[in-house]
């Protein structure tokens, strides 16, 4: 990893397999792909239930397809075993009113907080080379999981039974919704 590279974690990461995982799913995305950013305005519907288990290169994929036009690009998810994982991106948050960019790694965990909500864990980070001090790390893993979870809150039905990361997969199961729509605010 340099200074103006995210590091490459080596998972497979294509737009195929993207689509092949929504397919597989009966997901509806009813509009652009890359209209599905972190920070879109997202409202969801056909809440059903699923029970999956997605591969570090299909959620890197799925990342990487909806997340590409927004302040995360080239994100890269490796998931390991008990809830563990790293994550690498290039990040630009200049829309966002922060001057930054520039390439971030992380290793952590994540879990199921209740039955709509996680909670995320980072060890440790980085900034290209350099290590995030804990007060950044802390603040950061707050405003990655309060990201996730303003999406989560906003899907009716949502019903988180199991979430864990176990043998390099990430396992899903409970309801979820099967369509998405981006709206203006």
């Amino acid at each position: 990893m340099g200074t103006d590279e995210a590091v490459d974690l080596g998972v497979e990461v294509n737009p195929v397999i993207f689509d092949e995982l929504i397919e597989e799913q009966g997901v509806t995305l009813n509009d652009p792909v890359s209209a599905y950013t972190l920070t879109s305005n997202i409202q969801y519907s056909d809440t059903s239930p699923m029970d999956l288990s997605l591969s570090s290169s299909q959620l890197s994929s799925y990342l990487q397809a909806t997340n590409n036009d927004g302040p995360l690009k080239d994100i890269q998810l490796k998931l390991g075993k008990n809830n563990q994982a790293q994550m690498s991106a290039y990040i630009d948050l200049n829309e966002m009113c922060y001057n930054f960019r520039g390439p971030v790694y992380a290793e952590g965990s994540f879990e199921k907080a209740d039955d709509s909500s996680i909670q995320v864990d980072i060890s440790s980070a980085k900034v290209g080379l350099l290590p995030i001090p804990e007060s950044s790390t802390v603040q950061g893993e707050q405003e990655l999981e309060n990201l996730i979870n303003s999406h989560l809150v906003k899907m009716p039905g949502l019903n988180i039974e199991t979430l864990e990361v176990e043998a390099g997969n990430l396992n899903f199961k409970g309801d979820f919704p099967r369509t998405a729509d981006v709206v203006d605010v």
